[in-house]
């Protein structure tokens, strides 16, 4: 259910995250500098400027600016200079910034930049077990190159990608323009359907896509409506708009629909006490809990780090098991301080929201009969649900997960079973068809066939930017808002084991799109999609074919490099580790020997595993869908032995054996 909204400028903060040890000290700042009070545009020497965030110190010193994050775990800094090439100007930069710096660098790649004389990202080679990532950004203008070194633990990148994106991407060099579409109308060629028809079906192909089904809207009428494809691999019945796909994190929209919805009906406002609608809900900081709003568990601003494993790992936990779960977890930010994106607290708001419709009710047929009767009804959304079973019985896609080769391989729905308790973030199942609808009330503003829906007020509120993710896009209420090549866009993605999806609504040049996909890992495909579409009806630069060519090669590379690791199908130094594990949050896993495979076994899903080495550590990486590429590092010896894994950059698994 991950959001995709950065543009992974930092590949290494993007890549699966490693097995944690204690990051090596980072820089010792120089004496003097200052913590900025509020958001500054910081201004280099060249005149270039870049915003930076509150609460960071900053000293700028000549050419060099350093900046540290609050916590002190991540350092930054800026530097310009004259340089024969990129290797030149990256190695001077870390002599101006950290005389003896002396990584090697890991791989060095030149990155198209839109206005850009040069690019290119540098990664340096750090132990894997330590979490630490050490980049360098290097783009050249006339005879100047512009520097950023960034230097920190991955749990720090989690915690404050964000802000260091926003200033990445935020810096303004005299000349440096991006490609703009402001101001153009949308002209559908006569070929439209056609020229998309020979754009996806190479697409699907390049990426592995068994289908794709496409909405488009212009002007409150739906342009195009198909299906590419099969719904599942190895049989022939194909995809139709009437085809229902999981939507995964495209749910949360609808989400705030129903929020919204409630607060026209003056059952709930956006700035109602979450505790006022759950009293016995208590998070490990009770002033945390007292704070709380309705309209910070749909920001991405509370500050609180994803905990994914815990709805990937223990799917079968309800509702009520999850937010009581809750009364562990703390916020690693302020609220509204940065962006971190959170499909647990985008539950408990999904749910609260229940709570004024339904006071006593099981949570989940709660949410589920508010969402139909407020949302699903009257936007005629006729095949829209979070019933399973109910999808299974219709015409329905596949879910296709990815093993570590990259291939989709086909699985039944109940895969997916993982995503009712956390309903609100992630479990719809929907079509192409519905979703245009939903596409078509944005559009007009919370009206839709000539009724008002939902108030335009209401409906706007949720597009008001809580926090920043990047220099040009801000997360709203379940709700990705900002400027996309000049344009005005509403948007959100989503992605589960098996499925993929994105809507996008560009209000101005009244433009809707909605891309639904039965496979895992698919955003480069959709995004490419999208980039197509607008290249066909708003004469965007032709570059959808190379952003997605250069996407797969990517993936493939990083599959790669995993599986050579993972060399061991049936490592002889694993058989001590069978037998049961648990962690917090996680349950019960079995490692366990299936003939000649290992296979990791949690009870709703299980995986084939092989053995490696990374620093000297033995690992395990899993190499089958539906989960493929987690890695546990085993740790200790004897009764002392632990397996460790990581979900995201601030959340580590400890498996401890089960006695």
């Amino acid at each position: 259910m991950k959001l995709a909204a950065l543009s992974c400028l930092l590949l290494a903060a993007c890549a699966p995250s490693r097995s944690p040890a204690p990051a090596p000290p980072a820089p010792t700042p120089a004496a003097g500098g200052r913590t900025l009070a509020a958001d500054e545009a910081i201004r280099a020497p060249s005149g270039a400027t870049f915003p930076a965030p509150a609460g960071w110190w900053v000293d700028a010193r000549g050419d060099l600016i350093e900046l540290r994050s609050p916590e002190g775990d991540l350092h930054w800094f800026h530097v310009e200079l004259a340089a024969a090439d990129r290797d030149a100007a990256v190695a001077a930069a870390w002599k101006r910034a950290v005389p003896d710096f002396a990584l090697a660098v890991e791989e060095a790649q030149d990155v198209p930049l839109e206005g850009w004389d040069a690019a290119a990202q540098v990664k340096f080679a750090t132990p894997a077990l330590s979490r630490r990532v050490v980049i360098a950004l290097a783009r050249k203008k006339g005879e100047l190159w512009h520097v950023d070194l960034v230097d920190g633990g991955e749990a720090a990148l989690d915690r404050r990608g964000a802000q260091v994106e926003t200033g990445l991407l935020g810096l303004a060099v005299a000349g440096v323009e991006e490609e703009s579409l402001a101001g153009r109308e949308v002209a559908l060629p006569a070929d439209f359907a056609d020229q998309l028809d020979a754009f996806v079906r190479e697409g699907m192909a390049a990426a592995k896509v068994p289908g794709v089904a496409i909405a488009v809207v212009h002007r409150d009428k739906v342009v195009l409506e198909r299906g590419w494809g099969v719904r599942t691999l190895g049989d022939k019945a194909p995809v139709t708009p009437a085809t229902r796909f999981m939507i995964g994190s495209t749910t949360k929209p609808l989400t705030s629909l129903l929020m919204a919805r409630l607060v026209d009906a003056g059952k709930l406002a956006w700035d109602t006490p979450v505790a006022k609608l759950m009293p016995t809900l208590a998070f490990g900081d009770p002033d945390f809990t007292k704070a709380l709003t309705l309209r910070h568990t749909v920001c991405a601003c509370t500050g609180m780090p994803r905990r994914d494993h815990d709805l990937i790992f223990d799917g079968e936990a309800s509702p009520e098991q999850r937010i009581a779960a809750l009364r562990d977890a703390r916020p690693t930010t302020k609220i509204g301080e940065t962006f971190q994106y959170s499909n647990v607290m985008v539950m408990l708001g999904g749910y609260a929201a229940a709570r004024a419709v339904d006071a006593t009710g099981k949570l989940g047929p709660a949410y589920a009969r508010a969402m139909r009767e407020q949302v699903f009804g009257p936007l005629g959304m006729t095949a829209t649900t979070f019933d399973l079973a109910e999808a299974a019985r219709a015409e329905h896609a596949s879910p296709h997960p990815r093993d570590l080769a990259g291939e989709a391989v086909a699985q039944p729905p109940s895969v997916e079973a993982w995503t009712a308790g956390v309903a609100p973030a992630g479990s719809a199942w929907s079509t192409v068809r519905d979703m245009a609808r939903v596409v078509r009330l944005e559009l007009g503003e919370g009206k839709l066939d000539g009724a008002q829906v939902v108030s335009r007020e209401a409906l706007l509120a949720r597009r008001a930017p809580q926090v920043k993710i990047s220099n040009k896009l801000s997360y709203g209420m379940a709700l990705v808002v900002g400027t996309a090549l000049g344009l005005d866009v509403v948007w959100h993605n989503g992605g589960t084991f098996g499925f993929s999806s994105l809507l996008t609504a560009f209000p101005q040049q009244q433009l809707g799109i909605v891309i639904l996909t039965n496979a895992g890992e698919a955003d480069a495909l959709a995004q490419s999609i999208q980039r197509r579409i607008l290249e066909l009806v708003l004469g965007a630069k032709p570059k959808a074919s190379q952003h997605l060519a250069d996407a797969v090669a990517a993936a493939a590379k990083e599959r790669a490099q995993l599986a050579a690791r993972a060399s061991e199908p049936d490592p002889a130094w694993a058989a001590p580790l069978l037998g049961k594990w648990s962690a917090p949050g996680v349950g019960v896993v079995e490692l366990r020997r299936d003939g000649k495979r290992l296979v990791l076994d949690t009870g709703q899903w299980s995986v084939t595993v092989a053995g490696g080495t990374r620093d000297g550590a033995r690992e395990l990486v899993s190499t089958s869908a539906p989960v493929a590429g987690f890695e546990l590092v085993v740790r200790g010896e004897g009764a002392n032995t632990t397996l460790i894994g990581v979900a995201s950059g601030q959340d580590e698994i400890e498996l401890r054996r089960v006695k």
